[in-house]
């Protein structure tokens, strides 16, 4: 049974279907919907007739007891890729003198190589990804080792191209296999490469981008809208990741800025640099939860939300926290939050009218 968006959507489909039938149920019992038993039988053979194709061909899961194996699989997936990265880094510290040079490089460029092949290979007989995962991690985490340590090697002068060439292995193994995780490491660096090319436009070293945090803004907003202009036939949910990625991109620097204003290319004065981006922090921030309940993008209304209290909290800070007495500071910031949720459950409650 062919889905379009692979296994995300097939597995979206799944829990349409279940839920469908938790409220056929439902609706039977309340006597709102009476089926005949020919039709019933028809409808739950069908049913699981689907469910069966959906769990063989995608290896989705029909269950909520499934469901919680496969997210303590993830985890156990991630936690071994990571202490994998870490095994590979201590070996190269560990036993990295000891050998000649040309054993060295060609250690190094045949890890990363031989780990993707094998997680290509890997990936072939697997459905649900773990090992494919695990593999293209320390892929990764071996690929960004071997440039540093072959740099140091030749005593190369470090570039912006190592950000880049880091973000294009992690893309291409992303794409190659469905990864979130590792589209979300390439876009991260990806942002990184764009902001320190920016930054060494402007005159500055490119490795100091982070001081000059509205580079890394302008390439948090370039990872936003690339999925909007460039469609994902194939990779239906590599379109969240690059939003919630991008959004980071551009709520973190503006949140610095916000904070400490000589680090803004704008030809104001620290103060009013910094409160400009706490208003923009906060304008965004309700901006991008408008964003999210239009697309119904996952996460997005809840990072929205988190930064608009934070850059509201900000600003509230610089106006009261010198002068105001600090128990009345946090019971006005309670009350505050109090008002956040009062107002964003009646807007949820407009949803669901509306729905």
């Amino acid at each position: 049974m062919a889905v379009t968006g692979g296994k995300s959507a097939a597995q979206q489909r799944v829990d349409r279907i279940r839920a469908f039938r938790r409220e056929l149920e439902q609706l039977t019992a309340e006597g709102a919907i009476e089926l005949a038993a020919e039709q019933r039988e028809r409808l739950d053979r069908h049913l699981a007739a689907t469910l069966a194709a959906l769990a063989r061909d995608y290896d989705v899961d029909t269950t909520e007891s499934q469901k919680q194996i496969s997210w303590g699989m993830r985890i156990a997936s991630a936690l071994g890729g990571l202490a994998l990265c870490a095994a590979v880094v201590l070996f190269f510290y560990r036993f990295w003198g000891v050998l000649p040079t040309w054993v060295q490089v060609a250690l190094l460029v045949a890890t990363p190589i031989l780990l993707a092949f094998a997680a290509d290979r890997v990936a072939r007989r697997e459905r649900t990804l773990y090992y494919t995962m695990l593999l293209s991690l320390v892929a990764f985490a071996a690929f960004v080792l071997d440039l540093n340590v072959l740099a140091a090697i030749f005593n190369v002068t470090p570039t912006p191209k190592g950000l880049l060439a880091w973000s294009a292995f992690a893309l291409l193994l992303a794409y190659r296999h469905g990864l979130r995780f590792l589209l979300a490491a390439g876009l991260v660096c990806a942002i990184g490469w764009f902001a320190a090319v920016l930054t060494a436009a402007t005159g500055y070293y490119w490795a100091a981008f982070m001081e000059r945090p509205e580079t890394v803004a302008i390439a948090g907003l370039l990872a936003f809208v690339m999925p909007w202009r460039v469609p994902h036939p194939r990779r239906s949910e590599f379109p969240g990741v690059y939003a919630l990625v991008g959004l980071l991109g551009m709520f973190i620097p503006v949140l610095l800025l916000a904070n400490f204003g000589p680090g803004s290319y704008l030809p104001f004065a620290d103060r009013t640099i910094e409160i400009l981006y706490q208003l923009t922090g906060m304008a965004g921030g309700a901006g991008v939860i408008w964003w999210g309940i239009r697309t119904q993008v996952a996460g997005i209304v809840n990072l929205g939300a988190v930064f608009f209290a934070l850059f509201l909290f900000v600003r509230l800070f610089h106006w009261w926290w010198d002068w105001m007495p600090k128990y009345l500071f946090f019971l006005i910031l309670g009350a505050i939050a109090i008002a956040l949720v009062a107002l964003f459950k009646r807007l949820r409650a407009k949803l669901l009218e509306a729905a």
